[in-house]
């Protein structure tokens, strides 16, 4: 992924973390995964040397790959253009002339 990728991906997950449309917990599961991370308390305890750090670095990868997807399949509402959209039942074709 490229620069401008990466600047396009980092736009989408601040409307994606915006949007009152997405569950919140949808939004908060990347937080969840650090908060496991940083907290001592773990289904394998960080004091067993190997076993207890491949735990915490599959929960932030597993995250981390579902905001990634989440993010990616997110379609957000269109922006508006400025210009007057077409009201009523003509709305799909152009304008008569006169």
């Amino acid at each position: 992924m490229n620069v401008a990728g990466l600047r396009a991906m980092g736009t989408r997950f601040f409307r994606y973390v915006r949007d009152p449309r997405v569950p919140m917990w949808r939004r908060f599961a990347g937080l969840f995964a650090v908060i496991y991370f940083i907290s001592p308390v773990d289904a394998l305890p960080d004091i067993i040397p190997f076993l207890g750090w491949l735990d915490d670095i599959g929960v932030l990868s597993a995250a981390a790959l579902f905001m990634v997807r989440e993010v990616q399949r997110y379609q957000p509402e269109q922006e508006p253009s400025g210009w007057p959209q077409p009201v009523g039942e003509r709305s799909g074709t152009p304008p008569l002339r006169e």
